[in-house]
């Protein structure tokens, strides 16, 4: 799943938002310059081709919403990126981050809950085996 800036900024505002019509997306995009109506209309229609978005139609009125869930989005994209800059390796990714200037020790604890959660996890699975 691939999503560009503009992609990805409608997207959120769909996931946050729920439905919308093109225009409201249009006056809600956080970007350097603002969008024409026919550029968000056509972002919008590219996402609907891909399975991304779907609409209704209300009075010629068409409201949009987000076809994928955020965490679908979100697993989708980080493996792709892991598989594309660090061979499919996520250890490399901890790694990478781990030496960037990004961990502080508050941040470095929080990793560390959510290791030995997912440890957890995978022994509860496992067991069940």
């Amino acid at each position: 799943m691939k999503l560009g800036g503009r992609q990805l900024a409608v997207i959120k505002l769909l996931w946050e938002r729920g439905e919308m019509t093109i225009a409201e997306l249009q006056g809600a995009l956080d970007v350097e310059s603002p969008l024409a109506y026919s550029t968000v209309a056509t972002v919008l229609a590219r996402m609907e081709k891909k399975g991304l978005v779907t609409h209704r139609d209300e009075d010629r009125t068409y409201y949009y919403r987000a076809a994928v869930s955020q965490e679908r989005a979100g697993q989708t994209m980080v493996g792709e990126f892991v598989e594309r800059l660090f061979g499919g390796k996520p250890s490399e990714l901890v790694n990478h981050l781990l030496d960037s200037d990004q961990v502080d020790s508050k941040e470095l604890q929080r990793i560390k809950t959510l290791v030995q959660q997912h440890e957890a996890k995978l022994k509860k699975q496992e067991g069940r085996s």
